[in-house]
């Protein structure tokens, strides 16, 4: 059974690598494919109904090969459900459904008007049918491929499960095409960044300053751009809602440049700290030095006031030295009478008792002389 599983994969591999390398494009026709289950391990396959009338909720009952039978609730508008298989040593599982009334507590729930039937291929692994998805994204390039991988990602299909060469068809085959042909769209609408790498390059902000800048997707609320996710903006590609682009500062180089503006602030603000207090500091030297003058020109007022004081000091004693030298010999005896009334009387006596003979024939003195100026 095992070779014969590994033949079927390889062929089937080498088909999946032919249509996606080949140029083919998927989208254009029904993608059929189905998933392969790991023998003997739990495996989470997608089970759809056919529901073509009005019903919203129908129940459904499923049969697994080799499992007990179970029912399930699905709804509008996939009528999908998540059933676990765990698959013993077989090549293949059959999973068969149909609609089954049911009655609740609550309420009853109709049966789905449909029926059917699909085949999974039970493989020892996955490996060959990893490295055909790997070749297949490798085929793509890097912008569809991540676009691929995160659509299929975001419907939860399980791509590296998935044979798209399978004769079966399956639930996930529209998600698929779906991913395909949206991510076609998604790559070839044009971006804010360009050819650019949008997880970083240079660029120039308004206003010249050169910077590093990224992509961004956006959608638009209230008239605003609003930024979202990659996967935001792929979910809207295939939901065929619209979404745009723009280029923003990266946080990295936000940070470094507001970083150094902030340094460069700090530096002018010091500077002109600086700059502040050299004036403060000169002006206080400028005033202490016009008080310094003012206090000189006050001291220099002064020491001449207190020298013109003493010169007139001076000069008035140097007058009444000169007054009380020329003042009269009288005036000298007058004080000389006032100091010792009786000094004239005993001069008097002396000259009555003892004529001087000489005195008596001593000259008279010259007018000069004799009167005091």
């Amino acid at each position: 059974m095992q070779s014969h599983s590994i033949r079927a994969l390889a062929l089937n591999t080498g088909r999946l690598i032919t249509r996606w390398c080949g140029g083919l494009a998927l989208a254009a026709s029904a993608q059929a494919g189905q998933y392969q289950l790991l023998a003997e391990q739990p495996n989470t396959v997608v089970v759809a109904a056919r529901v073509q009338n009005a019903e919203q909720v129908c129940n459904l009952e499923i049969s697994v090969q080799g499992q007990a039978t179970l029912e399930r609730e699905v709804r509008a508008p996939y009528f999908e459900t998540r059933i676990d298989i765990t698959p013993q040593d077989v090549e293949s599982v059959v999973v068969s459904w149909r609609g089954k009334f049911k009655r609740g507590n609550a309420e009853a729930v109709n049966a789905c008007p449909t029926q059917g039937s699909t085949r999974f291929v039970v493989v020892s692994d996955h490996a060959a049918l990893q490295a055909a998805w790997r070749n297949a994204f490798a085929a793509m390039g890097p912008a569809k491929a991540q676009c691929v991988r995160t659509a299929l990602q975001l419907d939860r299909v399980r791509y590296e499960w998935f044979d798209t060469t399978a004769k079966e068809s399956s639930p996930e085959d529209w998600k698929i095409q779906r991913a395909l042909t949206r991510c076609d769209e998604f790559v070839a609408q044009k971006k804010a960044w360009g050819d650019q790498n949008p997880q970083g390059f240079a660029c120039t902000l308004p206003g010249g300053l050169k910077t590093r800048c990224e992509g961004y997707f956006s959608v638009t609320e209230k008239g605003k751009a609003v930024p979202i996710s990659a996967e935001a903006a792929i979910r809207r590609q295939l939901d065929e809602q619209p979404w745009g682009t723009g280029v923003r500062e990266t946080a990295a180089a936000k940070a470094a440049r507001q970083k150094q503006e902030q340094a460069r602030q700090a530096r002018l603000q010091a500077e002109e700290e600086a700059k502040a207090k050299a004036q403060e500091e000169a002006r206080l030297r400028e005033e202490q030095l016009a008080q310094e003058a003012l206090a000189a020109q006050a001291r220099e007022r002064k020491e001449k006031a207190e020298a013109e004081r003493a010169r007139r000091l001076q000069e008035i004693e140097r007058l009444e030295q000169e007054r009380l030298e020329k003042r009269s010999w009288l005036l000298k005896q007058l004080e000389k009478l006032k100091r010792d009334p009786q000094a004239e009387t005993k001069s008097e006596g002396k000259s009555e008792a003892k004529p001087d003979a000489k005195s008596e024939t001593k000259p008279e003195p010259k007018a000069e002389e004799s009167k005091p100026q």
